[in-house]
């Protein structure tokens, strides 16, 4: 028996929530490793992962550099209705991922026909963008280990599948992945990651990470 963690873009109750304002529309099916969108595409949608995972990311001279990664219920291409030139970022597929799609001309008349949508939209981008300011605070002022047990905590609680067990289950994600993420070597993620291991806080393998949260969690608090 499981359930998945809370999401990071949930909304409280009695809040409006874009996911019950949008109409449904046909599922679109992506391969891993498939581009969704490309960071210099003109921004035609807006997006949301119904399943699977998607990477967002950007290769300022050439190397990678993981922005986000998005889980079921999370959108993505907010550009779409925010009136950008172009994406800014490259959406790809991590698994074999499914979402829907609402067009710019779609968003456009569902704003006009529901008015709590775009204040609904804007608050998940509001959300985004404070997220972003504590990476942003947490590269400016933490060490690598820090930043890295904050990570594997965003994605406990972004995609995190709970169990009997005390651990938290989170779908695969490689060394490399967290090393473009955090923003350093894939050598120095694997040796954290292999510290965290001995000391208890985690588990992983091909299948996944095994999170101890709240190990994770003092850990952070002592660093």
């Amino acid at each position: 028996m499981s359930s998945t963690a809370t999401n990071l873009f949930s909304y409280p109750s009695g809040t409006d929530d874009p996911l019950e304002l949008l109409p449904h529309t046909p599922v679109r099916e992506y391969k891993k490793n498939d581009v969704i969108h490309d960071a210099e595409d003109r921004p035609e949608y807006l997006y949301l992962v119904v399943d699977g995972r998607v990477k967002a990311s950007r290769q300022p001279e050439g190397r990678e550099v993981i922005l986000d990664f998005y889980h079921k219920d999370d959108f993505f291409g907010e550009a779409a209705f925010l009136g950008a030139e172009r994406y800014g970022e490259q959406a790809t597929a991590l698994d074999r991922t499914t979402v829907m799609a609402w067009s710019v001309a779609d968003l456009r008349r569902l704003m006009g026909r529901t008015p709590t949508l775009g204040p609904a939209l804007l608050r998940v981008v509001a959300r985004k963008l404070a997220d972003a300011n504590e990476r942003v605070e947490s590269f400016c002022l933490d060490p690598i280990n820090r930043r890295l047990v904050k990570a594997l905590l965003r994605l406990g609680a972004r995609s995190g599948q709970v169990s009997e067990t005390p651990l938290l289950h989170v779908p695969p994600v490689t060394h490399e992945q967290l090393a473009r993420y955090v923003g350093t070597s894939r050598e120095i993620v694997t040796q954290y990651m292999n510290q965290f291991r001995r000391d208890q806080l985690l588990k992983y393998s091909r299948r996944g990470l095994e999170l101890d949260l709240e190990a994770l969690r003092q850990y952070l608090a002592k660093a």
